[in-house]
C-alpha cells in the first residue's frame, strides 16, 4: 500500500472512529431531569412579577421568544408583551399576586421541555375576586440556563 494510499485511508478512518466514540458515549448518557430547574426558573419569575421587576421577568425569556398573553378584551404577542402585559407599560406596582397552583415538566428532549402551569391569581383591585391562569411554556437549555422560547397564558375557566 503507498503512502499516499494509507494517508487516505487514515484521512477517512480517523474521523469516523471520533464519531463512533462520541456517539457511543452519547447513547449511553442519560439527561438530566430539568424539573427542579424548570421549578426554580418558574419560582424566580412569579416572584419577580410580584414585585413587579420587569427586568427579572424579562429575563426568564430567550431573548427571541414569542409570547402570547390574553389581555381583557384582545391578545398581546411578541417579546413587548413579557414587559408590556396588555399594553399598559411597565409591570405596575401593586398589581396582581401571583402563586404557582400546579407545575407539570415534560422533557421533551435534551435541550427542551414543556411546562404547564396553574396559578393563583390574587387582584390588587379588591373588587375583584381570585382567579386561575394557565399557562403553557416551552423552555430551551442553553449553556446551564433555562429560558422560555414560547409561551401562552390565558385566563382560566372557572367552574
Amino acid at each position: 500500500m503507498s503512502r499516499t494510499t494509507k494517508l487516505a485511508w487514515l484521512a477517512v478512518l480517523v474521523p469516523l472512529t471520533a464519531l463512533i466514540l462520541t456517539s457511543c458515549a452519547r447513547i449511553g448518557d442519560k439527561p438530566a431531569d430539568p424539573r427542579m430547574e424548570v421549578k426554580l426558573l418558574l419560582d424566580n419569575y412569579v416572584d419577580a412579577m410580584n414585585r413587579s421587576d420587569s427586568t427579572g421577568v424579562v429575563a426568564a425569556y430567550a431573548p427571541d421568544s414569542q409570547a402570547t398573553l390574553a389581555g381583557l378584551e384582545h391578545f398581546v404577542r411578541g417579546p413587548q408583551s413579557v414587559a408590556w402585559p396588555n399594553g399598559e407599560g411597565l409591570l405596575p406596582m401593586g398589581q396582581n399576586a401571583y402563586q404557582i397552583d400546579s407545575l407539570d415538566v415534560v422533557p421533551i428532549e435534551r435541550n427542551h421541555t414543556l411546562a404547564l402551569v396553574v396559578y393563583s391569581v390574587d387582584p390588587s383591585d379588591q373588587d375583584i375576586p381570585a382567579f386561575h391562569t394557565t399557562a403553557t411554556y416551552v423552555l430551551e437549555k442553553s449553556g446551564a440556563k433555562w429560558q422560555i422560547i414560547h409561551a401562552h397564558v390565558c385566563p382560566a375557566r372557572e367552574e
